[in-house]
């Protein structure tokens, strides 16, 4: 009977070694010493400023080199693949956001988010922000009416800057549908690119996000038309307090943008948890949260299991929009 008691004893103990050896273990999972942090955008842009605020107060407080590595390449795409293929040992991770759902609708790229990566970490910005409508402040129109009017008389003529497959083309297609006029839509690249382009005389007008548009709107070297709201209520970008949205104009333009944290799939839950807390922590801290509110781009993390609920709802109705617009895959 002592026997039997006595190995049971030991058989407890070693369960509980195993399970305590469990959480050290867990606990125990490190970054790798560097970590390249792929961002699809072009340096200095809002998606760049997002992206080097979160890595360099990461780098301060884990002991890792969050390293950033702009690539552009293919809109995007080089670096889309980079981390699919890439090893799931957290060496390399992308930081993006809707536009890659939007890719996938359009049939630009063929995997997505959801299925084919793993997601660290879903974000969005909890302060109104938002993209402006800009034109040339030489342009024969003054305001949002008076650019409807004049592309209702002269179809297909005004040259609308977008990123293809972005979510500057859908905002596009969406005035398009909603104000009945025909643009026609051209390649223009990054905002930063947009925003060249536009005050070179390039392109008649384009969507560009807020916080970069302002200081050519307050320069005079830009004219603003309207401000995208996130959703039907259209509340008013922080940025451009006095610029009045599509909503209030009479025009159903709106737009939400997600941000996210993306590895290659099959990632360690120990090592993605680990990640995500120390993303959820950077965008909380005061400083970083104090030099992104600078221009409106501060970022608040969902829950892990809630912002992938969230993404997916995200991705369907992004689909969804493609679809209504036939903007994707015939």
């Amino acid at each position: 009977m002592k026997t039997a008691k006595f190995a049971i004893k030991i058989c407890l103990f070693a369960c509980f070694l195993s399970m305590y050896h469990g959480l050290l273990f867990a606990a125990d999972v490190n970054l790798p010493k560097t970590v390249n942090v792929y961002v699809p955008a072009k340096a200095g842009g809002g998606t760049d400023v997002m992206a080097r605020a979160l890595a360099n107060q990461i780098s301060k407080v884990s002991g890792s080199d969050f390293v950033i590595i702009n690539n552009f390449d293919g809109n995007g795409i080089v670096a889309f693949e980079t981390i699919r293929n890439a090893r799931p040992d957290g060496k390399n991770i992308l930081q993006f956001h809707s536009t890659m759902i939007l890719m996938t609708a359009m049939g630009k790229y063929k995997y997505n988010v959801i299925d084919d990566f793993t997601v660290i970490g879903v974000a969005v910005n909890p302060v109104e922000s938002g993209y402006v409508f800009l034109v040339s402040p030489n342009a024969p129109y003054s305001n949002l009416k008076e650019f409807i009017d004049y592309a209702k008389k002269n179809p297909n003529k005004l040259l609308v800057g977008v990123q293809t497959g972005g979510s500057t083309h859908v905002m596009a297609g969406m005035l398009q549908d909603s104000a009945g006029i025909k643009l026609k839509m051209v390649e223009a690249g990054s905002d930063t690119e947009k925003l060249t382009a536009l005050a070179g005389g390039n392109i008649d007008a384009s969507f560009v996000n807020a916080n970069q548009a302002k200081q050519y709107i307050e320069a005079g070297k830009l004219r603003a038309l309207g401000v995208v709201s996130s959703d039907e209520k259209g509340n008013r970008t922080v940025i451009l307090p006095d610029i009045p949205t599509f909503i209030e104009q009479g025009v159903n333009v709106t737009f939400t943008t997600m941000n996210f944290i993306l590895g290659p799939k099959g990632m360690n839950k120990d090592l993605v948890n680990k990640f995500y807390d120390y993303y959820k922590n950077a965008a909380e801290d005061k400083s970083v949260d104090s030099l992104l509110a600078q221009s409106g781009m501060q970022l608040r993390f969902y829950a892990q299991d809630e912002g992938i609920q969230q993404l997916k709802k995200h991705t369907a109705q992004l689909t969804e929009a493609i679809r209504s617009l036939g903007l994707g895959n015939k």
